[in-house]
């Protein structure tokens, strides 16, 4: 990884917080709220929250191009399911701090907010280890130093639309309501109008 002169290591698995990030503290805050680092990622699979048909692996129409998100996995499940976890179908409204990781992104401007919904899981396993591997080992950080990612579904462009693919923003973050947010951006899934669609929406204990 490239890091910035002015690189603060912390010494719980070798956490690595630079210049231009501009979330400090413990958690990682930004103006009162935690922050999270985010990625892209684009697929046809219907994902770990069960947003596709239940006979076969492919997507829903809304999962692959609305504001979806994979959320890292102790966020996703504090007990480490990898089916329908705890926040599958929640909102979260992502805000740019104007920061990024160095060599990882680059800048957006500060302010900017989407709502996306969690239908899916960012496992911590590889490829994902720099950016989704908050355990205990790590001390609920990533290598970068935030207790939470979000990795954002890009499948129609949308990532994309909003200037954000490639340039991986770091973020505040905080729950929101599905259906307002999608009342005022359709972009954003609702609960009633998309979410009830899932798998885990109508059998959140994963089918057992």
């Amino acid at each position: 990884m490239k890091v910035a002169a002015a690189v603060l290591l912390v010494l719980v698995g070798l956490v690595c917080v630079d210049a231009n990030q501009k979330c400090s503290g413990n958690p990682l805050s930004y103006n009162g709220k935690r922050c999270a680092s985010t990625t892209w990622y684009a697929d046809y699979h219907k994902g770990a929250c069960g947003c596709g048909p239940d006979n076969n692996d492919n997507q829903f129409d809304w999962n692959h191009s609305k504001f979806v998100a994979a959320a890292s996995q102790h966020l996703f499940d504090p007990g480490l399911k990898t089916w329908c976890g705890a926040q599958c179908g929640k909102c979260v409204k992502l805000t740019t701090t104007g920061g990024f990781v160095d060599g990882q992104g680059s800048h957006v401007a500060e302010g900017q907010s989407h709502v996306f919904m969690i239908t899916n899981l960012c496992p911590n396993e590889w490829p994902n280890l720099s950016w989704c591997s908050q355990s205990s080992q790590s001390g609920y950080k990533n290598h970068y130093g935030y207790s939470e990612h979000f990795d954002l579904e890009d499948g129609a462009g949308q990532v994309a639309a909003i200037g954000w693919k490639g340039k991986n923003p770091e973020v505040t973050w905080e729950y929101v309501n599905c259906d307002q947010a999608h009342s005022a951006d359709s972009r954003t899934p609702g609960t009633r109008t998309e979410y009830s669609q899932c798998f885990c929406s109508k059998h959140p204990d994963g089918g057992k």
